[in-house]
């Protein structure tokens, strides 16, 4: 999945800017390609003294492209292209069961058709699809995970680009994009991506769709976060890879990997990510889908 850009054009940069929206900051990540390897030349960030964005929808666009445009002013951001992301609380994700003799044109319609059976609207809302593999048991049917983004979501975001003067090189699902970053290749349903952040809360065990979680407080949480998390993660993965603005992610790591007999980490950038000795020995996980938005702009 290209990410819902695929509906608009897209844009193929070799200097990213990815930006996380959150409900009172904003976080850029600064790429650039080298070869086939992207290298990091800047993280940073700017609070905005308010909400600005309020369940992945933005609520003050003025606002928003001021702060955007003076993170954009930094040195070695000049023609950098924008990588945004569709935040989760807009996203709706279903898994189907779909006939494997399909050109992309008839899978689209099926697509659609499914996704209106359960509601969900193209009036409303963007639809993409990922092509998952073989439905077992069953060789004529092909699992497929379709994905509707709001359209007013999407809209939002490219008012924003257009503000802001610049190409839009992706407009990714969020939780897709983070976790296709931190896996790094490895099978999806080796390694479970846990998403904890101000902005959002979300659990992601194999091709998706992700699962809402609930906001976790800093002490005396864990265990409730583990009994939620519990039916999501089966069959057990491999490994759960945390990430966000979480103080206590590491603690909640070490719980995981206590009373779920998992290995449960803080997640790393992949190695593939060339880091300047500052950046390698400081590598803030609220930055991740920062990273993950400008990686994916630079694919």
């Amino acid at each position: 999945m290209a990410g819902f850009l695929s509906f608009f054009g897209r844009t193929t940069p070799h200097l990213c800017a990815g930006l996380d929206i959150a409900p009172d900051r904003v976080r850029l990540a600064l790429l650039r390609r080298i070869g086939r390897r992207a290298q990091l030349l800047r993280l940073t960030q700017r609070l905005t003294g308010g909400i600005i964005c309020q369940d992945g929808q933005i609520t003050d666009l003025d606002a928003l492209t001021l702060i955007c445009r003076s993170l954009l002013d930094e040195p070695g951001c000049q023609g950098a292209a924008l990588a945004l992301a569709v935040p989760v609380p807009c996203l709706t994700g279903r898994r189907l069961v779909l006939p494997a003799a399909a050109h992309p044109v008839q899978r689209q319609r099926q697509v659609h058709a499914e996704m209106a059976a359960h509601g969900i609207s193209t009036d409303d809302h963007a639809l993409d699809y990922l092509e998952l593999g073989p439905q077992p048991g069953s060789p004529p049917d092909r699992q497929v995970l379709a994905v509707a983004a709001s359209r007013l979501a999407i809209e939002d975001r490219l008012s924003l680009a257009a503000a802001l003067g610049r190409p839009l090189a992706t407009l990714a699902p969020e939780d897709l994009c983070l976790a296709a970053w931190l896996r790094d290749g490895q099978r999806s349903d080796q390694s479970a991506v846990l998403r904890l952040d101000r902005s959002g809360q979300w659990l992601l065990h194999g091709d998706g769709p992700s699962h809402a979680m609930p906001p976790v407080a800093l002490r005396s949480a864990h265990l409730a976060l583990l009994s939620q998390a519990a039916p999501v993660l089966k069959p057990l993965p491999r490994r759960l890879l945390l990430s966000g603005d979480h103080p206590a992610l590491s603690a909640i790591a070490r719980a995981f990997t206590k009373y779920a007999a998992l290995e449960a980490r803080v997640a790393m950038p992949p190695a593939s990510l060339m880091l300047s000795p500052h950046f390698a020995a400081q590598m803030p996980p609220d930055y991740h889908l920062a990273l993950a938005l400008a990686w994916e702009g630079l694919a």
